[in-house]
Protein backbone atom coordinates (compact mmCIF):
# COMPACT_ATOMS: atom_id res chain seq x y z
CA UNK A 1 0.00 0.00 0.00
CA UNK A 2 1.76 3.19 -1.01
CA UNK A 3 0.11 6.37 0.33
CA UNK A 4 0.95 10.72 -0.58
CA UNK A 5 4.04 10.45 -1.62
CA UNK A 6 4.38 7.05 -2.90
CA UNK A 7 6.38 5.78 0.38
CA UNK A 8 5.35 3.06 2.80
CA UNK A 9 2.54 3.70 5.57
CA UNK A 10 4.90 2.19 8.33
CA UNK A 11 6.56 5.30 9.29
CA UNK A 12 3.75 8.25 9.19
CA UNK A 13 6.29 10.74 7.23
CA UNK A 14 3.75 11.41 4.75
CA UNK A 15 1.29 11.93 6.96
CA UNK A 16 3.93 14.31 8.46
CA UNK A 17 4.38 16.89 5.45
CA UNK A 18 0.54 16.36 4.84
CA UNK A 19 -0.13 18.05 7.75
CA UNK A 20 2.21 21.05 7.19
CA UNK A 21 0.65 21.31 3.24
CA UNK A 22 -2.97 21.69 4.78
CA UNK A 23 -1.88 24.30 7.06
CA UNK A 24 -0.26 26.50 4.38
CA UNK A 25 -2.70 25.90 1.96
CA UNK A 26 -5.77 26.77 4.39
CA UNK A 27 -3.94 29.67 5.66
CA UNK A 28 -3.16 31.52 1.85
CA UNK A 29 -6.75 31.12 0.89
CA UNK A 30 -8.20 32.27 4.01
CA UNK A 31 -5.57 35.27 4.11
CA UNK A 32 -6.33 35.80 0.26
CA UNK A 33 -10.14 35.46 0.16
CA UNK A 34 -10.36 38.16 3.24
CA UNK A 35 -8.11 40.65 1.04
CA UNK A 36 -10.82 40.10 -1.72
CA UNK A 37 -13.90 40.28 0.21
CA UNK A 38 -12.37 43.27 1.79
CA UNK A 39 -11.26 45.40 -1.35
CA UNK A 40 -14.92 43.97 -2.68
CA UNK A 41 -16.77 45.55 -0.02
CA UNK A 42 -14.50 48.67 0.09
CA UNK A 43 -15.38 48.81 -3.50
CA UNK A 44 -18.74 48.57 -3.55
CA UNK A 45 -19.44 50.82 -0.68
CA UNK A 46 -17.58 53.47 -2.13
CA UNK A 47 -19.44 53.09 -5.99
CA UNK A 48 -22.59 54.72 -4.55
CA UNK A 49 -24.94 51.99 -5.00
CA UNK A 50 -24.95 50.46 -1.78
CA UNK A 51 -27.29 51.64 1.03
CA UNK A 52 -26.88 51.81 4.64
CA UNK A 53 -28.19 47.96 5.09
CA UNK A 54 -25.79 47.17 2.35
CA UNK A 55 -22.70 48.69 4.32
CA UNK A 56 -23.96 47.12 7.59
CA UNK A 57 -24.57 43.59 5.64
CA UNK A 58 -21.13 43.79 4.15
CA UNK A 59 -19.28 44.93 7.59
CA UNK A 60 -21.10 41.51 9.06
CA UNK A 61 -20.14 39.22 6.43
CA UNK A 62 -15.95 40.72 6.46
CA UNK A 63 -16.50 39.90 10.46
CA UNK A 64 -17.59 36.79 9.98
CA UNK A 65 -14.76 36.26 7.58
CA UNK A 66 -12.16 37.05 9.98
CA UNK A 67 -13.25 34.07 12.51
CA UNK A 68 -11.12 31.81 10.40
CA UNK A 69 -8.18 32.79 12.33
CA UNK A 70 -9.78 30.61 15.09
CA UNK A 71 -10.86 28.01 12.30
CA UNK A 72 -7.24 27.44 12.17
CA UNK A 73 -6.45 26.91 15.36
CA UNK A 74 -9.19 24.40 15.03
CA UNK A 75 -8.12 22.75 11.98
CA UNK A 76 -4.61 22.01 13.57
CA UNK A 77 -5.46 20.79 16.57
CA UNK A 78 -7.48 18.01 14.80
CA UNK A 79 -4.66 17.42 12.05
CA UNK A 80 -2.47 16.58 15.31
CA UNK A 81 -5.19 14.18 17.00
CA UNK A 82 -5.48 12.52 13.52
CA UNK A 83 -2.17 12.05 13.18
CA UNK A 84 -2.14 10.43 16.74
CA UNK A 85 -5.23 8.25 16.06
CA UNK A 86 -4.20 7.27 12.53
CA UNK A 87 -0.32 6.07 13.99
CA UNK A 88 -2.03 4.43 16.85
CA UNK A 89 -4.01 2.42 14.64
CA UNK A 90 -1.62 1.42 12.52
CA UNK A 91 0.51 -1.98 12.75
CA UNK A 92 3.91 -1.37 12.09
CA UNK A 93 6.89 -2.66 14.12
CA UNK A 94 9.37 -0.35 16.05
CA UNK A 95 11.83 -0.95 13.20
CA UNK A 96 10.02 1.98 10.63
CA UNK A 97 11.40 4.82 13.46
CA UNK A 98 14.24 4.97 11.93
CA UNK A 99 12.65 5.60 8.82
CA UNK A 100 11.08 8.37 10.96
CA UNK A 101 14.51 9.45 12.33
CA UNK A 102 16.04 9.81 8.62
CA UNK A 103 13.06 11.63 7.58
CA UNK A 104 12.90 14.18 10.30
CA UNK A 105 15.49 16.50 9.39
CA UNK A 106 13.86 16.47 5.60
CA UNK A 107 10.43 17.34 7.09
CA UNK A 108 12.16 20.16 9.12
CA UNK A 109 13.81 21.52 5.78
CA UNK A 110 10.29 21.44 4.13
CA UNK A 111 8.16 22.84 7.07
CA UNK A 112 10.96 25.90 6.94
CA UNK A 113 10.41 26.25 3.17
CA UNK A 114 6.80 26.87 4.07
CA UNK A 115 7.12 29.13 6.86
CA UNK A 116 9.66 31.17 4.23
CA UNK A 117 7.19 31.07 1.31
CA UNK A 118 4.43 32.28 3.55
CA UNK A 119 6.52 34.66 4.91
CA UNK A 120 7.06 36.20 1.47
CA UNK A 121 3.47 35.97 0.39
CA UNK A 122 2.03 37.65 3.05
CA UNK A 123 4.85 40.70 3.54
CA UNK A 124 3.59 41.94 0.11
CA UNK A 125 1.83 45.49 0.76
CA UNK A 126 -1.31 43.87 -1.09
CA UNK A 127 -2.03 42.18 2.47
CA UNK A 128 -1.65 45.60 4.44
CA UNK A 129 -5.67 44.99 5.01
CA UNK A 130 -5.64 42.05 6.70
CA UNK A 131 -2.78 41.08 8.13
CA UNK A 132 -3.75 42.20 11.49
CA UNK A 133 -7.18 40.54 11.17
CA UNK A 134 -5.15 37.51 10.86
CA UNK A 135 -2.32 37.18 14.24
CA UNK A 136 -2.79 33.79 14.92
CA UNK A 137 -2.49 32.32 11.63
CA UNK A 138 0.50 33.94 11.17
CA UNK A 139 2.24 33.26 14.32
CA UNK A 140 1.15 29.28 13.09
CA UNK A 141 1.97 29.95 9.80
CA UNK A 142 5.73 31.22 10.65
CA UNK A 143 6.45 28.30 12.82
CA UNK A 144 5.70 25.24 10.99
CA UNK A 145 8.76 24.04 11.65
CA UNK A 146 7.66 23.73 15.55
CA UNK A 147 4.41 22.37 14.24
CA UNK A 148 6.28 19.79 12.14
CA UNK A 149 8.38 18.42 15.42
CA UNK A 150 4.82 18.34 17.43
CA UNK A 151 3.43 16.32 14.66
CA UNK A 152 6.42 14.26 14.25
CA UNK A 153 6.64 13.65 18.32
CA UNK A 154 3.11 12.69 18.60
CA UNK A 155 2.90 10.35 15.95
CA UNK A 156 6.02 8.59 17.02
CA UNK A 157 5.37 7.92 20.24
CA UNK A 158 1.69 6.96 19.42
CA UNK A 159 2.85 4.65 16.89
CA UNK A 160 5.91 3.18 18.63
CA UNK A 161 4.44 2.95 22.55
CA UNK A 162 1.51 0.73 21.65
CA UNK A 163 1.32 -2.64 23.42
CA UNK A 164 1.81 -5.45 20.72
CA UNK A 165 -1.63 -7.69 20.22
CA UNK A 166 0.22 -10.06 17.97
CA UNK A 167 -0.59 -7.83 14.72
CA UNK A 168 3.16 -8.63 13.66
CA UNK A 169 2.33 -12.45 13.25
CA UNK A 170 2.33 -13.37 10.14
Amino acid sequence: MTTLFGWGKKAQTDNYFAVIIVLFTLAISFIVSAVVLANFITQFNASGFCGATCQSTGSKFQNALLLFDNIIILVLVTLVIAVGLTSYKLPASAAFIIVSIIMAPFLGYVSFFFNYVFSQIVSQSAFDAVRAYFPKTILICTNFHWIALVVFVVGSITLYAKKEKGQYLQ
